[in-house]
């Protein structure tokens, strides 16, 4: 997935004079505002483009339906550019929009608190294709058929608008707007108004098109002939994170007896506006409980002798066809890492866990995998610590039935490549969905709500704290009763000495040990 190189820039100005001269006095500069920008994959592009030198348009308010028709037929002063409320950023209105010869843009009016709702730009079927899911591999699963995960995903992240559209942040830069728009350019009784007109300009200018390949050849050319080190387009792209509780030789590779405990987040979130995303249940949740743990691990006494190993693992670039794990499987296939798929024990992935109302985590497995008895064994073993280590708390571990697929996940990418006993934990049981209030809409749009992960509503405000130490004292727990699993305990030296078939031993600290009847 690439990203096209952009030139943005909105601007509000009065009259049809465009002589340099006047240019400061008529123009009003917009700094608080967001733009949809222009994606690229291996086929095709989608986002929003403007022409080179930016487009300009009539300034036309839609509050309702109604107001449509004087920008798609009945205005006499085309091209529009249309100021759009946010109860009318939909589907329907926006592929209208994108219709018309008579529209040269949109801004989104950003309200100063959402509605009640949900809403989402994703597809109804995150990341469809690029899952574990496909005719080789559950057929019945792939596509969502049996679980829509995001029903009120309305696709919109995924169309290319032949125009710029961008986001206005800031109250008071809207209302100057409407206040320009009613003294000049409100229709009075079905009349066209009278010059001097309200007219605003957007541009968002990428000179990448068509898909990936194109738009890297041309960018390795330009940069050859004109050194232009920007180029036509950008990759997508980051940094995975990961480290583990024991060290190991980062030049070298991990032996196969070595076992890996791996616990995964994402880090990443996307939206329709560009850099507006948040993404407070989506990854910031997930990512705050594995640091937490992996924090608190570290200054365990005694950790680094665990039978096994703990690999924290944070992905990035996961909302666009898991580019994170993708690559994180890739050379650990391909001896580019240091650690193989064939030394990860078991998988365990914190997704949307937020909590709004409820305090039920839902640990989702891979129903075609557990057809095998022996990794449907150790799966229930996984679970069981979970259940365990959550009894006395006020979260319960709960498994939907064994018949659902995983949710959009980045364990999914692992399994593509090798059966690993593991687990995906959520705040829901099917398809998403956030209770906490307020709640994000599609008549609504807010920082908060527009962060379009996977899921079709968003916090406005960070997950309290108490249940994010619930969720971390559970993870941290389960880590440690992970390794014990497989352990006997005796009483020597006045402490718990806990053995493994493998011979390998190691002390119990007071924060970890196991009472006897445990063992």
């Amino acid at each position: 997935m690439e990203v096209a190189v952009r030139w943005i820039s909105a601007a509000l100005f009065v009259g049809l004079c465009s002589a340099n001269s006047v240019e400061k006095k008529i123009y009003i500069t917009l700094n608080a505002t967001a733009p949809c920008v222009r994606l690229m994959n291996a086929t095709h592009q989608i986002g929003c483009q403007s022409s080179l030198t930016g487009d300009t348009g009539v300034i036309h308010l839609v509050e309702q339906e109604s107001d449509l028709s004087w920008v798609l037929s009945d205005g006499p002063n085309p091209p529009y550019m249309v100021l759009l409320e946010s109860s009318m950023f939909t589907r329907d209105v926006m592929l209208n929009l994108k219709s018309s010869s008579r529209v040269s843009g949109v801004a989104v009016i950003l309200p100063p608190s959402p509605a009640p709702g949900q809403f989402s730009h994703d597809l109804k079927c995150p990341n469809d294709g690029f899952g574990l899911y496909s005719l080789n591999y559950g057929p019945e699963y792939a596509h969502c058929n049996e679980t829509l995960w995001n029903p009120e995903g309305n696709g919109l992240s995924y169309e290319d608008f032949p125009f710029p559209v961008f986001m206005l942040k800031d109250e008071n830069e809207t209302q100057v707007i409407r206040q320009c728009y009613q003294e000049h350019n409100r229709p009075s009784k079905g009349a066209a108004p009278a010059f001097p007109l309200c007219a605003m300009q957007l541009s968002s200018h990428m000179h990448g098109v068509k898909d990936t390949v194109t738009c890297m050849r041309r960018s390795a050319g330009q940069v050859s002939i004109t050194l232009n080190i920007d180029g036509a387009c950008d990759p997508l792209s980051d940094f995975n994170i990961w480290t583990t509780i024991q060290p190991i030789n980062k030049s070298g590779f991990a032996s196969p007896e070595d076992r890996f405990v791996v616990a995964a987040a994402r880090l990443d979130s996307r939206s329709f506006f560009w850099e507006v995303a948040p993404g407070t249940d989506s990854a910031v949740s997930g990512f705050i409980v594995l640091l937490a743990a992996a924090e608190a691990l570290a200054r365990t006494p005694d950790v680094k002798s665990l039978p096994k190993n703990i690999m924290f693992l944070l992905f990035q670039g996961e909302t666009f066809d898991y580019i994170g794990s993708s690559r994180m499987v890739y050379d650990m296939t391909n001896g580019k890492f240091p650690i193989a798929l064939e030394n990860i024990d078991s998988f365990i992935e914190l997704n949307q866990i937020g909590i709004g109302t409820s305090s039920e985590i839902w640990a989702h497995t891979d129903p075609v995998s557990l057809r095998n008895s022996t990794v449907n064994e150790q799966v229930q073993k996984l679970l069981a610590s979970f259940s365990k280590v959550t009894a006395g708390m006020n979260i319960s571990i709960r498994q939907p039935d064994q018949s659902q697929p995983l949710p959009p996940s980045s364990f999914q990418r692992f399994l593509r490549k090798r059966i690993i006993p593991g687990a995906v934990l959520t705040d829901h049981q099917a398809n998403f969905t956030n209770r906490s209030a307020p709640h994000c809409s599609g008549t609504a749009l807010h920082p908060a709500c527009i962060a379009t992960r996977k899921a079709p509503s968003y916090p406005s405000s960070p997950v309290p704290g108490k249940i994010h130490s619930l969720l971390f004292s559970m993870f941290l727990d389960f880590l440690l009763d992970s390794q014990m699993s497989q352990c006997y305990c005796e009483v020597g030296n006045g402490a718990f000495i806990c053995r493994t078939a493998s011979s390998h031993h190691w002390q119990c600290s007071d924060r970890i040990v196991m009472p006897m009847d445990k063992c």
